[in-house]
């Protein structure tokens, strides 16, 4: 059974996590994925060499100038996202349950904030009345 945190429970749990703007959606089992991935990735042999090409780049003049093609760090986490997953799959009921969980928790943020802004505008009241 699914609880009211963590709605989604495979393939990739998901729990979830109101925040005064919104939600957090907290996806580490897919992190987790996404990371052994990349690990894997780095043991191959076309990865291992550009990443110890990094390391040997660490001496390098910090004042050249580079176009972005050119940046060995920013390209090899190009082709690392480009080889990792980056789709989160939620399937069946489980759709339905993060639905309405990001629902209700982001209705639950609209009223605190709600709250928050007319509590602020009568303490707002009551100081400029109480200056008057």
């Amino acid at each position: 059974m699914t609880t009211i945190n963590r709605p989604v429970d495979g393939p990739y749990r998901i729990t979830t996590e109101p925040i005064p703007t919104g939600v957090i959606l907290d996806v580490e089992a897919f992190v987790q994925g996404v990371v052994t991935d990349v690990v894997e990735l780095l043991l191959t042999d076309e990865f291992a060499d550009r990443l110890d090409g990094l390391y040997d780049m660490q001496a390098r003049n910090p004042h050249l100038i580079e176009r972005p093609g050119d940046l060995p760090f920013e390209g090899l986490v190009d082709d690392l996202v480009g080889a990792v997953r980056t789709k989160l799959p939620v399937y069946g009921r489980q759709c339905g349950r993060l639905a309405e969980r990001l629902l209700v928790l982001s209705l639950a943020g609209q009223l605190r904030s709600l709250a928050d802004r007319r509590h602020a505008t009568a303490a707002q009241r009551a100081e400029g009345g109480a200056a008057a």
